[in-house]
């Protein structure tokens, strides 16, 4: 949304002003961006805010007085959260945060890349929530001199873009934090011929090569120059095959804990050079201390000599993003302690796989994690949101989610009366509980059945024997969500802007139509019922045209969001989906004729007749080789 109309929307809020002679200068920057979208006037007619720091831990409090409005603070993140929540008309008295560090972390690898232009209006949103860390998770989505590859094709950040997104968040009074990888997930560069060189496996880089070295203190350099920060989250996560490529061809079978520690070294002292203090994932440590590779493995054992061998200057991550168990979070947190590191927390909110933010799956998981942080006095905590499978979700509607764990953390709890002021003040007129509404989709599946192809119906047929044996009523359970979703959008006048509802209500009445046709091609077949079979046409031709109708709004929502790069990946596959509907016409004409005497691949589905428990494009889409 444009920031004239932030502005008219936010005019309605109450009226704010501040002395900047007397307010101290990283609050005086903060509130100059803010005022540009926000009633809060330097030296205008509004209520008086005085802002006045104080030595109390964490601590937050608003009073009234003759003079105006007194905000006391501990950290300036603080204050402009309470500007916030003034801005919202919610009368607080005093907050209580122990996290010095509360952030985020944005996924820009996983095709969609944020403009610019949107992450400023999304650090401004989070900031007045009271973040003050944002990393942008970048594998390759950064460009590198004299390296032309790293990023080609793929959106990648500029240096004086990066440079431009350090400037305005340090306005804000946000640090931002590099957060990219220098051992695995590196696919996306290692594909190019131009990395041969640095390749163990198709995702890993070879440890022990000169050139790997090379590469990676340019990716260190390249960040050094571009952002104020002197931290760099260096990666190293899930490097499940180190070792097992060219390297095990060049040096034969080594111990992975001993490959994994002299890289960290290599790395570390790459950062030490100049000037950065590293922090990595820390599975890597917990995986290879037990034979099934499991981060979360109980019987995990990390020899002692390893633990030592670990550099010191090297932080660790304990991210969790699955765990509904406070216990858990507290067991964990102390075992990375006992790895000699104070850890800091990799929560999440979850986009990955998803076309809306998932509102259970986060409430879930986000509030006993936040409870054993607090419980445990960790310091520094961020929020995740990965972008997994094509990073296709629409990361406005995560707002909900930042909101929802940003009043945990700084009350202890999330009252839906407390977010949907927020989110109405300060998202220009978004509802929360339209938005939780609209996540109610996620219940649905709608990429698994998105993504199903029309003819194999991989997903749908495993759910349809599944509903059929009186294992469960998915299909019923989800038309009656998708109608829900749908029904209630159509009377909202409460867009916003935390997240695209005209986009979600496509989505509903899409992934609605493919229900209703799956279940009718699956059932007419197994009955041979061509009668039943030939009601179909209306069928396809009404799911063809609602998935081109979520197919522009997508689209809509994507180049308003991110750049153009990965929207490729977006179209190919809906451009699969009008194909093969295409494919699933003739062939079911030609069955209703007599011209075949079966459909193969609906025989295959009744042969299997299993709960095929697999999701994601490129197990649902095809059958045969990956595309």
């Amino acid at each position: 949304m444009a920031a004239k109309s932030e502005k008219s929307m936010a005019s309605c809020a109450p009226s704010f002003s501040w002395d900047a002679a007397k307010t101290p200068e990283v609050i005086t920057k903060a509130l100059n961006v803010i005022s540009k979208n926000f009633p809060v006037e330097k030296g205008g007619k509004g209520t008086r805010l005085i802002f006045r720091q104080i030595k109390e831990s964490g601590k937050c409090r608003v009073e009234k007085n003759s003079d105006g409005i007194l905000i006391e603070y501990s950290r300036p993140n603080m204050a402009i959260r309470a500007v916030g929540s003034l801005l919202s008309g919610i009368d607080m008295k005093e907050e209580h945060c122990p996290f010095s560090m509360f952030g985020i972390m944005i996924d820009c690898s996983r095709n969609a890349v944020m403009t610019v232009e949107h992450m400023k209006k999304y650090l401004e949103k989070i900031a007045l929530l009271g973040y003050n860390m944002v990393m942008l998770y970048t594998e390759d989505t950064y460009q590198i001199e004299d390296e032309p590859f790293f990023g080609y094709m793929r959106g990648a950040y500029t240096g004086e873009e990066l440079r431009e997104l350090d400037d305005f968040a340090s306005q804000l009074g946000m640090e931002m934090i590099p957060c990219i990888q220098t051992l695995g997930h590196l696919e996306q560069i290692l594909k190019w011929p131009a990395f041969w060189f640095q390749k163990d496996t198709g995702s890993v880089l070879l440890v022990d090569e000169k050139k790997t070295y090379e590469l990676i203190e340019k990716m260190i350099v390249t960040w050094k120059n571009s952002v104020r920060s002197r931290r760099i989250h260096v990666g190293m996560d899930e490097t499940h095959d180190i070792g097992r490529g060219r390297f095990y061809d060049f040096h034969g079978d080594e111990r992975h804990f001993d490959i994994f520690n002299r890289h960290l070294g290599k790395v570390v002292k790459i950062c030490r050079k100049h000037g950065l203090r590293p922090m990595i994932w820390g599975d890597m440590y917990f995986r290879m201390g037990n034979s099934k590779n499991e981060y979360y493995e109980k019987d995990t054992i990390i020899p002692e000599d390893v633990a030592k061998a670990i550099p010191k200057e090297a932080e660790l991550v304990y991210w969790d993003y699955y765990h509904d168990n406070k216990d858990f979070y507290l067991d964990w947190i102390e075992r990375h302690r006992k790895l000699g590191k104070e850890p800091l927390m990799g929560s999440g909110v979850w986009t990955w796989g998803k076309f809306w933010y998932d509102r259970h799956i986060t409430e879930k998981r986000v509030k006993p994690c936040v409870e054993a942080c607090r419980e445990s006095r960790l310091k520094e905590v961020f929020f995740t949101m990965w972008g997994d499978d094509g990073g296709f979700c629409d990361f406005d509607s995560a707002l909900a989610g930042l909101a929802y764990a940003a009043e945990l953390s700084f009350t202890g709890e999330a009252s839906i009366k407390v977010l949907n002021a927020k989110l109405k003040a300060l998202f220009d007129g978004s509802s929360y509980e339209d938005i939780i509404m609209a996540s109610e989709i996620e219940q649905a599946a709608p990429a698994s059945f998105l993504w199903d192809d029309p003819l194999m119906l991989i997903f749908s047929a495993g759910v349809k024997f599944r509903d059929m044996e009186g294992k469960d009523k998915f299909f019923p359970n989800a038309l009656k969500t998708c109608a829900g979703i749908s029904r209630k959008l159509a009377k909202s006048k409460e867009r916003g802007s935390s997240g695209d509802m005209t986009l979600v209500k496509a989505l509903a009445d899409a992934v609605a139509s493919k229900l209703i046709l799956a279940d009718a091609l699956i059932s007419g077949y197994l009955r041979r019922d061509k009668k039943a079979l030939a009601k179909n046409k209306p069928l396809i031709a009404d799911y063809d045209r609602k998935l081109k109708k979520f197919a522009a709004a997508f689209r809509k929502m994507w180049l308003r969001n991110n750049k153009p790069f990965g929207l490729e990946t977006m179209q190919i596959r809906f451009a699969g989906q009008e194909a093969r509907l295409k494919e699933l016409s003739i062939r079911l004409q030609e069955y209703l004729d007599g011209k075949v005497e079966s459909i193969p691949e609906f025989e295959e589905i009744q042969r299997v007749k299993g709960d095929i428990r697999v999701s994601g494009y490129g197990s649902l889409s095809h059958g045969s080789s990956i595309i």
